[in-house]
């Protein structure tokens, strides 16, 4: 697969209405065919898939062996993450990398500070918001998700790689990052906590969005993790990750984001309807997305920056970053069952 680079992509400029002295802004969510209208030269594909724990499948096996987005390198959320038993005592996955280890794992990569980053996975729309989020919370904002990731790709005609992956011959980058980690988009256990025990009606009161299926949230399916109690945090909300997505179909084997509105009204109703969601904005009140392990919480966390990129306005959010897998492992935490 080549594609002609044009000097500036009509993706930046012709359908954002920009000039090109801010031609480096890039879309949050792209489709293959405006991935096609990439300048080359400075766009990464990664293969940033992930999949559960009780799950057959093998995303680096599944990537070593294709199919792959040609020219694309794997970015593994399970290495690139904090793995220091001092930090990380619970041993959770996809933790937060420390900027040290996000930046030699860019460099190694050959990732440069103008890199356009385009993450895919290999269910459509499931790990690369986590992706995203990750490659945002450390500076580097030129990063785009690709809706429908990679079956999506092949569906619509794009072509593949197979087989063993071909060195690019690229070398390690002098990469700089930017001024992350944005501790601001982060939630601790103490801050959660804490959170759960105030008043609903206080303004400092976060709202928690809870991403797991909604059996799970209310305690009547287990959980994934053998061993690990289902239920809820203490005055947090269900909105099950599934609710902002096209689900797959035999004509559409991926799942992809639901139209903006869509995934505005989704928003509105997770945190109460349209009064509480204004009210939310108006204050500049806080929502934090959270889930099994803190990775489909970043598709709440992608919506609410879609909005903010195509309206303005959007919620002030975080990720509690050990969700969960972290929440519950404490013997000391509350969990409630049944409904919110």
């Amino acid at each position: 697969m080549r594609f002609p680079a044009p000097a500036i992509s009509p993706l930046y400029t012709a359908r954002r209405g920009l000039s090109t002295s801010v031609a480096r802004r890039v879309p949050l969510l792209i489709s293959p065919k405006e991935y096609k209208e990439l300048p080359r030269a400075t766009t990464l594909p990664l293969d940033v898939s992930w999949h559960m724990p009780n799950s057959p499948r093998s995303a680096i096996a599944e990537y070593l062996s294709g199919p792959r987005m040609p020219g694309a390198k794997r970015f593994d959320l399970d290495e690139v993450a904090d793995l220091a038993l001092e930090s990380n005592p619970h041993g959770l996955g996809h933790m937060l990398p420390t900027k040290e280890v996000f930046i030699e794992a860019a460099r190694k990569l050959g990732i440069q500070d103008d890199t356009h980053v385009v993450l895919y996975d290999t269910i459509g729309i499931f790990s690369s918001p986590r992706a995203a989020y990750t490659f945002k919370t450390f500076g580097h904002d030129k990063v785009s998700v690709l809706n429908g990731g990679l079956p999506r790709w092949i569906a619509e005609g794009g072509e593949v790689e197979t087989g063993e992956v071909q060195q690019s011959g690229a070398i390690e980058s002098e990469y700089k990052g930017g001024q992350g980690p944005k501790r601001d988009w982060v939630r601790s256990y103490e801050q959660i906590v804490e959170n759960s025990e105030k008043n609903p009606s206080d303004t400092s009161f976060e709202v928690v969005l809870d991403h797991r299926p909604l059996a799970r949230f209310t305690g009547e399916a287990p959980e994934p993790r053998p061993g690990l109690s289902s239920g809820h945090i203490p005055n947090s909300s269900p909105l099950p990750f599934l609710s902002y997505l096209n689900p797959a179909d035999d004509k559409k084997p991926y799942t992809s984001f639901k139209s903006l509105d869509e995934l505005k009204k989704v928003l509105v109703d997770g945190v109460g309807g349209e009064d509480k969601f204004r009210e939310l904005l108006q204050k500049d009140q806080g929502v934090v997305f959270t889930c099994g392990s803190g990775m489909t919480a970043a598709i709440g966390w992608l919506a609410n920056e879609l909005l903010r990129e195509k309206e303005g306005k959007a919620f002030k959010t975080a990720l509690y970053d050990e969700s969960w897998t972290g929440y519950a492992l404490r013997q000391e935490s509350k969990i409630v069952k049944g409904n919110a």
